[in-house]
């Protein structure tokens, strides 16, 4: 099953007016450092994963027939584009700022998915990008529900690039799941794709935010341990319901509906986009650009 043509969305490639300078701090939410360690984690992994899924797409369109279909998959492809192209700007100021150690880990990940692009078959990154996505939208709705939480007072640059992000994951969440039951359909890989592809993006977020915490010397401090596994505990059950649903065979992300929030931040986009670029993180409750 994929979406009925009449619910495409009219997926906007948005150039946001993002800067990330060097006084950005790796713990950029002092409230809850643990959990920017976290995010920075996830971050490191996105100029290697989005180009892997922009690939995988781009092979896959010459077997969509159906127009609106690939038309919405081309959106796809320019929104994620922007996606690793800010979070390698973002990375970069973390990295100068005395995180060398991080491109081991970039090495390991850029190693991983060129193996994929070239040992795997196109089912198998398929079924990996349909479930990457459907762990992003989860991941999505949890972020933005429970966002004065995680990003109230933070910085908000940092506040501001995630939230766009995934404001378009849950605008671009039947791409990759249609692209898949268009050009294969069938269950088992691609619930093997959404375990595969969720659990290989945190074995690297998980990495890269360990060697954070190792050289700020947080990692060998009990307190900070404890913290991050209540963030990640928080994390992972805010991941599992949501996720759950997605193993149904006839789960469909169209199904899902909206958040709100996201909801007004795309009609805020429409007027004005450079409020969205420094969100006030003293003030998340309210509608986005109200």
């Amino acid at each position: 099953m994929i979406a009925d043509n009449k619910k495409r969305p009219e997926l906007t490639v948005r150039r946001m007016p993002f800067t990330f300078d060097d006084d950005i701090n790796v713990d950029w939410n002092k409230a809850r450092p643990e959990w920017s360690y976290m995010v920075n984690g996830a971050s490191l992994a996105m100029p290697y994963l989005e180009p892997y899924l922009i690939k995988t797409m781009k092979q896959a369109l010459p077997k969509i027939d159906n127009e609106l279909l690939a038309k919405e998959v081309k959106g796809y492809i320019g929104q994620e584009a922007q996606h690793y192209q800010q979070h390698r700007k973002f990375n970069d100021v973390l990295k100068v700022s005395g995180y060398e150690e991080l491109a081991e880990i970039e090495e390991q990940m850029a190693k991983e998915f060129a193996e994929f692009e070239q040992n795997r078959s196109l089912r198998f990154n398929l079924a990996y990008a349909a479930g990457f996505e459907s762990m992003a939208l989860v991941l999505g709705h949890w972020l933005i529900k429970h966002r004065e939480y995680l990003f109230g007072g933070a910085d908000s640059r940092v506040a501001s690039l995630i939230l766009w992000h995934f404001v378009e994951e849950i605008e671009h969440k039947n791409a990759a799941f249609d692209a898949y039951q268009e050009v294969y359909g069938d269950y088992w890989p691609r619930l093997y794709g959404t375990i595969f592809a969720t659990l290989h993006v945190m074995k690297f977020s998980r990495r890269a935010y360990i060697a954070i915490m190792k050289k700020n010397g947080e990692w060998g401090k009990l307190k900070s341990r404890l913290r991050l596994i209540k963030y990640n505990l928080r994390f992972l059950g805010g991941l599992a319901g949501g996720l759950a649903e997605t193993f149904l065979p006839w789960h469909h992300p169209m199904d899902v509906d909206d958040p709100e929030w996201s909801i007004q931040w795309v009609k805020t986009f429409e007027k004005n986009n450079t409020e969205l670029a420094l969100l006030d993180t003293n003030n998340l409750g309210k509608p986005a650009g109200v």
